[in-house]
């Protein structure tokens, strides 16, 4: 993916702009196939609740990834979870 950091606040919201990809070693955010999705945003919210933090996140998906993200996002959210209470327990 060719992606940039388009919103970031400490402890609070990142987005992260998808512009393309990279293919054979080119970057490629011109294509008719990258013009069909691209900007997509990838949103991450983090909401101070009682003993924790929320992750709210909002994702532009294709529908053609729609199945794949949404059984590889429960995995890396699990990934995800192990890390941060790994490291708060340190």
């Amino acid at each position: 993916m060719v992606s940039e950091i388009a919103e970031s606040r400490r402890n609070e919201f990142i987005s992260i702009r998808h512009l393309g990809f990279i293919a054979n070693g080119t970057e490629d955010m011109t294509s008719e196939a990258v013009r069909a999705w691209a900007p997509a945003y990838e949103n991450y919210t983090l909401q101070p609740v009682q003993g924790g933090t929320r992750l709210v996140i909002d994702q532009d998906v294709p529908a053609e990834w729609a199945e794949h993200l949404g059984q590889a996002w429960p995995k890396a959210l699990r990934l995800l979870a192990g890390l941060c209470e790994t490291r708060a327990a340190s």
